[in-house]
């Protein structure tokens, strides 16, 4: 008995013993992994403050995960780490600096790093991969049916097949004018400052830049908002047609078509009413040869550029291919629309010049049933020209309804000063993307007026949803707008990817490929610090994948690509401090509603000084955007894994040399030092004849064209384009030539004037803005964005409120205007003037005019225009000097051609003065002074802009002139003209400014002879002015000197 206890007794102590070990055993283990845990922690503490270095943001980490027994540690990021990019070297580096932290205990660990719940090497876009980190296919475009696009011009260009061929982008600028119904009143969406307002601000980028861009690369570019700039609308209908305006069908055939159509009922529109559902439309059956015909002849209320829409209605037997004819004041250019989609909308086609009045040899559209798809039928509806002012009545329910009984009573009868009460009385374009998408024919509960019972859901906002919610109470339109945008997408592509509230409406069977939504912030800084640029996608709302399969990640592929791009390109050309803000994963309803790629971008904040200083800069604006459509080639390419190449930038050194027979034109390609791809293979030559419209283009091999046959006495204008595989570059500066009817040396016309700037920026630290009364700047070709001058300069003043809006506060005496700036046309103006006075004269940029490739004793006189042209240097930024007049070069061109005998010239300019101050050249005020014979005397010399001949003079030159100081649509203001005076023997004033009588022009009468102008000869407000001081200069040239 007593054995047996005591082996009892020892089997207990054993298992004692064991437990007590084991106990230990975990104790220790415990202590252990304690010990491991904390090294993590505090290896990862270090890592994160590194990681957060140099950065917008702080990161911060959520959790460490350790499994010792797999040998694995994954860090858990919070989302900010996700808002920057990820490339394969720095996922590497993250993870070798993470490893090195941790130390030996470590050394055999797997470490991984997440954000989002995706590992950081997730968040590399596919076109970085590089295949080294496999391609995520779930974010590659799925397979399409192959079909043709929504529209093809017919013509001789080569296709851009390494481009955007075929593809379908969605694009926008941000807000637009709109009621404001919690105030009764029609507002801007953002604050007027620095001389802009957002909603302007981001179409001056996407109207003139952006959007040609991508179509010059071949893709069909699809706008919420009116594009077209032009006030004045045409319509051409079987149901209603503009005054003058005819709709004929030429041949049997055409017959009602079931579905509805357009038709232009009433002069303005309500809520609700649909433009599209109120006409009938036309059909006609297709057959491989034009049997019937249906032209389409406006009638315009003025020359001027007008965007050609056209409109249909969509059966599943519409063939792809109807032919649409475009005649126009330049020849004709052929349109294949693919009627299978985009019906009962706005199909735009191009824009294009036309005449005032009724001319149908250069001013109609046909429409034939001519197709490949025999059998099938063509539609026919509306046509417009032109992009109109708004007609779209907001207001109080009783007064739209009153209103609504007067109009139905009277029609176009009806007073316009009554419902112009309640429209916008702005042109189209610049109105808010919700009243365009109602004329446009979208539905209202679908697409654009989606608040109507004010029962927003705005839960997806989380913690800020009764923040959204109380703002915007009562807001429709506001909501309506900024929402409508991504409805609009979704429509455009149609089921199963249809608007929100009915995903499996057919919708326009648009094969959208990709969606941006282009904006501008409105952070600020106390200093001289820049915003920067930030993009917004979203992968949260709803599904993880687009209907059609595609994963959403795909979106912040898109965002990455676009925003490294331009921040990227910024840094080398403008600003190496400028900021890369984040991507931001959030639901912002432009990045989540769409149901394709979409991102929305913050290019700037146009409430920064320091941002908007630089990116009022056109050059900046082009090379932005440019930027934006590089990165959105490179990442369409990714996603159908093709290779791409990148537009041209446009040619340089542009001349024209008259030959025996003919002329020959040539010029220079430019390289992209910023990519290696955009070299031109083949060029482009455009001509337009007199004040018609440029042709669709010859092809060019080389850089030299030759012309031969031209008539004496008949201006020709050029312009030229680089093509390559990626497409067509932005076109060069115009050159004019006319042949001399009896045979004398043509003048030669040197175009010095190519300057596009900013307003002139100042920043002493307290105030800082710009100064349009000093210089208002040279916008490309036209400024669309411009409200008014700046008025706040004082950095320490607060946004109140958009009407009290701080710091950089704007007037608005000018948003209704289109500001006329550097047309780059002005060999054709000054030319025009001297054929008028029986002189021929050829042209060149002065790049080329600098080379001295010519021969001085060719041309009986020379012209520089110099327009606005002076030295402008940033006041941020990389160093720059730019648009100097007096460059070596050019003071040797001048030498050469004076000192030959019986040398005349002409220099004309607003700042030829000037610049021999700001570029601070000693050798250039010598120049002027001993060989140009005139002095320098002041600046905002004249505010009138009236000249008059002094009696010195008199035998040869009378009258007086007006050049142009103010607002006027057609030529650039004049807003600080020199004031110069004769220096030496032989030198007189030629032209005094009337109001103070302070010398405006000077000649000179010596070993050679010259005029020198103060101001621009070009901006003569008419052309009996030009003609007849033109007139005189060329007679004094004639009269032997004495």
């Amino acid at each position: 008995m007593l054995s047996i206890i005591s082996g009892k007794r020892f089997y207990f102590l054993v298992f004692l013993v064991f437990v007590l070990v084991l106990f230990s055993l975990k104790v220790v283990a415990a202590n252990s992994s304690d010990r491991l845990k904390h090294k993590a922690e505090k290896a990862v503490r270090e890592f994160v403050e590194n990681a957060s270095k140099d950065v917008v943001y702080t990161f911060k980490y959520d959790s460490i995960r350790l499994n010792s027994r797999e040998k694995e540690m994954i860090l858990y990021m919070n989302s900010t780490f996700s808002y920057m990019p990820f490339r394969i070297e720095t996922v590497n580096a993250f993870k070798e600096d993470l490893k090195n932290r941790l130390g030996r205990r470590f050394q055999n660990y797997t470490l991984r790093i997440q954000s989002m719940g995706m590992d950081i090497s997730e968040l590399i876009p596919n076109y970085y991969r590089k295949g080294i980190v496999p391609v995520a296919k779930d974010r590659l475009s799925p397979e399409k049916n192959v079909c043709k696009p929504l529209v093809r011009r017919v013509e001789a260009q080569p296709d851009p097949v390494k481009g955007l061929k075929n593809k379908h982008i969605a694009l926008w600028p941000s807000h637009g004018w709109y009621y404001e119904n919690t105030l009764d009143r029609w507002e801007w969406q953002r604050a007027r400052v620095f001389t802009s307002v957002e909603d302007l601000w981001s179409t001056e980028f996407v109207l003139p830049y952006i959007a040609p861009m991508l179509e010059n690369a071949g893709a069909n570019v699809l706008i919420p908002r009116e594009r077209d700039i032009q006030r004045n609308e045409v319509i051409v209908d079987q149901d209603w047609s503009s005054r003058g305006a005819e709709y004929k069908e030429l041949d049997e055939g055409w017959e009602q078509n079931s579905q509805s159509g357009f038709a232009n009922k009433y002069p303005f529109y309500l809520e609700g009413e649909n433009p599209f559902e109120m006409g009938e439309s036309r059909q006609c059956e297709a057959k491989n040869k034009v049997s019937s015909t249906i032209q389409y002849i406006p009638s315009f209320p003025a020359d001027g550029a007008y965007a050609v829409y056209v409109s249909y209605s969509v059966d599943d037997d519409n063939v792809t291919d109807a032919h649409y004819t475009l005649y126009y004041n330049g020849g004709k250019t052929e349109f294949l629309v693919n009627q299978s989609m985009g019906g009962k909308t706005w199909v735009y086609l191009g824009t294009f010049q036309f005449k005032k009045g009724k001319h149908p040899d250069i001013g109609r559209l046909e429409l034939t049933n001519q197709s490949e798809e025999d059998g099938n039928w063509v539609s026919a509806d509306a046509v417009r020209f032109g992009g109109g002012m708004g007609n779209i009545a907001r207001g109080k329910d009783a007064d739209l309804e009153a209103l609504r009984r007067e109009r139905d009573r009277l029609g176009f009868e009806m007073d316009s000063s009554i419902w112009q009460k309640y429209t916008s009385n702005r042109p189209r374009y610049q109105e808010a993307a919700r009243y365009y998408l109602q004329y446009a024919g979208m539905p209202d509960s679908l697409v654009y007026s989606i608040n109507k019972k004010n029962n927003s859901n705005y839960s997806y906002r989380g913690k800020d949803a009764s923040k959204f919610q109380k703002r915007e109470s009562g807001k429709t339109d506001y909501k309506d707008d900024y929402m409508c945008r991504g409805e609009w997408v979704d429509y455009l592509i149609g089921s199963p990817s249809g608007p929100t509230k009915n995903p499996q409406v057919k919708g326009l069977g648009i094969p959208v490929d990709m969606a941006l939504a282009f904006h501008t912030d409105a952070g600020f800084t106390p200093n001289d610090s820049i915003i920067g640029t930030l993009t917004i996608y979203n992968t949260t709302h709803g599904e993880s994948e687009f209907p059609n399969g595609q994963s959403k990640w795909a979106s912040r592929d898109l965002a990455d690509i676009v925003q490294t791009q331009v921040v990227e390109d910024i840094r080398k050309l403008y600003e190496p401090k400028w900021t890369r803000r984040g991507m931001w994963n959030k639901q912002y309803s432009e990045a989540f509603r769409p149901k394709v790629p979409t991102m929305l971008s913050e290019m700037m904040s146009h409430h920064n000084f320091a941002d908007m200083y630089q990116a009022m800069d056109p050059k900046f604006q082009f090379n932005v955007s440019r930027a934006y459509y590089k990165g959105i080639l490179k990442f369409l390419s990714a996603q159908d894994g093709q290779d791409y190449v990148v537009q041209p930038l446009p040619i340089d050194h542009f001349r024209i040399e008259e030959r025996e027979n003919g002329i020959i034109l040539f010029w220079k390609a430019v390289e992209d030092p910023l990519e290696p791809t955009a070299k031109p293979e083949a060029y482009k030559v455009y001509t337009r004849i007199e004040d018609g419209g440029f042709d669709n283009g010859t092809l060019a091999e080389n850089t030299e064209y030759n012309m031969v046959n031209l008539k004496p006495g008949v201006i020709y204008s050029f312009k030229i384009t680089a093509i390559n595989k990626g497409g067509e570059s932005f076109p060069s500066e115009i050159l004019a030539y006319c042949k001399s009817k009896d045979g004398q040396k043509p003048v030669l016309i040197v175009n010095g004037f190519d300057r596009i700037v900013a307003p002139q920026g100042f920043d002493d630290g307290k105030r800082a803005g710009f100064m349009s009364a000093e210089d208002e700047g040279v916008a490309y070709k036209r400024n669309i964005a411009y409200v008014g001058d700046q008025y706040d300069f004082d950095r320490k003043s607060p946004w109140l409120d958009d009407d009290a809006s701080g710091h950089g506060s704007s007037y608005a005496d000018q948003e209704a205007h289109i500001i006329p700036g550097n047309s780059f046309d002005y060999p054709y103006v000054h030319g025009k003037a001297f054929r008028n006075n029986g002189f021929g004269f050829v042209s060149m940029s002065d790049e080329a005019f600098e080379e001295m490739n010519w021969n001085p004793g060719d041309y009986s006189v020379l012209d520089i225009l110099f327009g606005e042209e002076k030295t402008t240097k940033r006041i941020y930024g990389l160093e720059n000097k730019d648009f100097t007049i007096y460059t070596p070069k050019m003071m040797q061109a001048i030498r050469k051609y004076i000192h030959t005998d019986h040398a005349k010239m002409i220099i004309s300019g607003a700042y030829i003065g000037t610049d021999l101050k700001i570029c601070g050249d000693s050798l250039a005020k010598n120049f002027a002074e001993q060989e140009l014979h005139f002095l320098f005397r002041t600046n905002h010399a004249s505010k009138l802009g009236g000249l008059y001949h002094p009696n010195e003079v008199k035998a040869d030159f009378t009258g007086n002139y007006q050049f142009e100081t103010g607002y006027n649509p057609e030529i650039y203001k004049v807003e600080a003209p020199d004031a110069i005076e004769p220096l030496g023997d032989n030198a007189n004033v030629l032209l005094r400014y009337r109001e103070n009588n302070k010398s405006a022009g000077v000649v000179y009468d010596g070993d050679y002879q010259s005029i020198l102008l103060g101001f621009p000869f070009e901006t003569l407000v008419s052309q009996q002015d030009r003609d007849e001081l033109m007139k005189q200069m060329l007679q004094f040239f004639k009269k032997k000197k004495k």
